[in-house]
């Protein structure tokens, strides 16, 4: 799994291995540089003391500009480090967001709101490290301290490079190890916890007025205490790993200095070799020692990648080329199944091209789900959805989205102003377009009363309108897409009996000119529909008109009298 997760995320890399390159090399140099200087430095000084440096200020001067060119190397590995990570980011962000365009809406649903966020903003950031602070700081922990080794062996002395060499070796052997399997596992569930908590956090903002209402703020408050402790007990974990980590360098950075100072007490080296031999002791660890971040840092990109990736399986939905043609509508043996649970069975419907039909029905009775086949918002597990005898299925996005728009019982508005919703529809629309579709809904008077009029701003799910005022503005919205098919499912469930009757005439005007259908909340919402349909544990019971249906004594007749029995109680 981990490796796969490797393999991935190195494709993406694909055309920037260059940058990568030179990141990586910048690093060994810059490193590198950080372990000359200060050893050529202190021998510089000791030979000054002993009056053998004729050539000191040569030497001071080269020793700046190693110094300035440390610097600039330093900023080099930065600037195409980061450069890279945060392409890539935004390349993996984009990529993520491509994939939640193509997923069945109806599928997306289903996954915790707060834990997708959590997902496509804090995880593709943790990915970050992966790519800047991964292959350039390993190429060096590798590199750096061969190159050190080398070089001490050949100006001072190979028993001290063997006896560095040997301290090297050991490190990159032990220390990067220290708790691998348990940050490994830990470091999943440290991603898992952090998208279970911004899923309770948004179901917290989203139900806040639920949870003032029934007094269950002590068991919310409850629920995320028990999820901080376990987290809290995570990163302690974590924390202790990472101390052994950094105890266990250190005593090998001791153990290279002792070691050194042993060489030069058995093997008789002079005071100069002594303090390059223990400054390069000191400094070659520095490469060594940035393994110790490293790990855990990859560890969580990688699992935050892992948690990435496994969006993917939720899959895709299959996407068609074709054009799309106004025409007959036709639902041919559609079936869905979510599940153990058959929502739709077999339904078979034709509507033609302007006619209006209505479904009617128990609750949960798969009306709503029968129209989301329509839009591919659900599609079924077989059968077919036609429209101008093409496949729904075969048809461009664009093109199905311009030839179909739903508005379902609770409709989605947006953080931004009523003019920035409306435009959602149609974004070249103008102000008088906008006008007029709100004026169709019967919503004009409300918005011209308002203090900034369409631009008055809207809060976030539409904060601070009433459900009909939502209801219409998403109609509207609608209209103002001017599709040739139009579906209202209970779309009028909020507005009061005048509202209704006057938004519905506007829709029903249209007869003709487009095809309409209606999912009813109101039984006299269908009445002058062309065609009924009626339905019942995902079956399709009945079908006919008002008159029929009420005189074959089925379903709908029954639910007629109940409709007429409540207006008269």
């Amino acid at each position: 799994m981990r490796v796969d997760v490797v393999r991935r995320l190195l494709v993406h890399l694909k055309g920037m291995w260059g940058l990568i390159a030179v990141s990586a090399i910048s690093r060994v140099i810059n490193q590198t540089l950080g372990v000359v200087i200060p050893a050529a430095a202190v021998s510089l000084a000791i030979a000054a003391v002993g009056g053998g440096s004729p050539g000191l200020w040569s030497a001071v001067g080269l020793l700046t500009v190693m110094a300035l060119v440390k610097g600039l190397f330093r900023y080099l590995e930065q600037l195409t480090g980061h450069g890279v990570a945060f392409r890539l980011l935004a390349r993996l962000r984009l990529q993520v967001f491509r994939w939640l365009q193509s997923v069945e809406p109806a599928r997306l649903a289903e996954e915790r709101s707060g834990d997708l966020v959590a997902r496509i903003s804090d995880d593709i950031d943790r990915v970050e490290p992966f790519y800047a602070h991964t292959m350039a700081p390993l190429a060096a922990a590798v590199v750096v301290p061969t190159l050190t080794v080398i070089g001490l062996a050949v100006s001072v002395s190979t028993v001290t490079a063997t006896v560095l060499a040997t301290v090297v070796v050991v490190y990159l052997a032990v220390v990067p190890w220290i708790g691998s399997r348990r940050l490994a596992i830990r470091a999943a569930e440290s991603r898992r916890l952090a998208g279970e908590l911004a899923a309770e956090v948004a179901d917290l903002v989203q139900g806040a007025g639920e949870i003032a209402v029934l007094d269950a703020g002590q068991s919310v408050l409850v629920s995320l205490t028990r999820h901080d402790e376990r987290s809290t007990s995570l990163r302690d974990s974590l924390a202790r790993d990472a101390a052994l980590r950094s105890l266990v360098g250190g005593l090998l950075a001791g153990v290279a200095l002792v070691l050194v100072v042993v060489t030069y007490v058995v093997g008789g080296l002079g005071l100069r070799d002594l303090a390059v031999s223990v400054t390069i002791a000191w400094t070659i660890m520095a490469p060594l020692r940035a393994l110790e971040e490293i790990v855990p840092d990859t560890e969580q990109s990688l699992a935050a990648a892992a948690r990435l990736f496994e969006l993917e399986a939720i899959g895709r939905q299959t996407r068609g080329e074709g054009d799309a043609v106004p025409g007959p509508v036709r639902f041919v043996a559609v079936t869905v199944v979510a599940g153990a649970d058959k929502i739709l069975d077999s339904v078979d419907i034709n509507i033609d091209e302007g006619a209006v039909l209505g479904v009617v029905g128990p609750s949960g009775s798969g009306k709503s789900t029968l129209v989301a086949t329509l839009a591919r918002l659900r599609d079924p597990s077989s059968g077919r959805v036609t429209v101008g005898g093409r496949p729904v299925a075969d048809l461009a996005d664009h093109e199905l989205r311009k030839l179909v728009s739903i508005v379902p019982q609770r409709p989605d508005v947006f953080y931004g102003t009523v003019a920035s919703n409306l435009a959602m529809a149609r974004p070249e629309a103008d102000e008088e377009d906008m006008r007029d579709a709100l004026a169709r809904v019967r919503l004009l008077d409300w918005v011209d009363g308002l203090d900034r009029g369409l631009d008055t701003p809207i809060g976030e799910r539409g904060v601070g309108m009433s459900g009909g005022q939502l209801q219409r503005l998403a109609i509207a919205r609608s209209l103002l897409r001017d599709p040739a098919i139009l579906v209202l499912d209970e779309a009028t469930s909020e507005l009061d009996a005048i509202s209704e009757n006057a938004v519905l005439e506007e829709v029903y005007s249209e007869r003709g000119r487009r095809t309409l259908i209606m999912v009813a909340h109101r039984m006299e919402t269908v009445v002058s529909a062309d065609l009924i349909a009626v339905m019942d544990r995902g079956r399709l019971v009945e079908l006919g008109t008002h008159e029929s249906l009420q005189l074959s004594g089925g379903l709908y007749a029954a639910l007629w009298q109940r409709h007429e029995d409540t207006l008269t109680a």
